[in-house]
């Protein structure tokens, strides 16, 4: 069975980086990087590959591992498609200051956290019920 391992990933003033955290028994540190959140990820996981091997070529043996990746507000908002002005208006939140903290120029305070995490997880729970129609009903129309 697979050990599952938080990876961070977060945005900073040129890249993207992920790194592992509460890893710290494990023999062999992960980092990847890249210019998008996405790249980073992939990055990670090719470097978790590459240790792979070189730990079997060294005669041990790297467990498997899960990943569990956790952004934060600049890596997220880089990740998803979401149109930050649209988001932030649903939100109740100033676009500008949402841009700021897309961009990793400022780091969200615990409230404005909150008000952020809540509007993804309305999003998530509308998309889930399925609102959504394939066409308008013609009598609407």
């Amino acid at each position: 069975m697979a050990r599952k391992i938080t990876v961070v990933v977060e945005r900073g003033k040129d890249l993207f980086s992920c790194f592992m955290s509460g890893a710290d028994d494990l023999p062999v540190a992960i980092f990847g990087d890249g210019n998008t959140a996405r790249k980073a990820m992939d990055d990670f996981l090719a470097s978790y590959e590459a240790m792979k091997i070189y730990c079997r070529e060294q005669g041990s043996d790297l467990p498997e591992l899960e990943f569990d990746f956790v952004m934060d507000v600049g890596a997220f908002l880089d990740y998803y498609p979401i149109n930050i002005t649209s988001f932030a208006k649903y939100i109740g939140m100033n676009p500008s200051l949402l841009r700021q903290y897309a961009s990793g120029l400022k780091t969200p305070r615990e409230k404005n956290l909150e008000k952020i995490r809540e509007g993804i997880l309305k999003v998530s729970k509308d998309i889930a019920a399925g609102h959504l129609i394939g066409k308008p009903v013609p009598q609407y129309v």
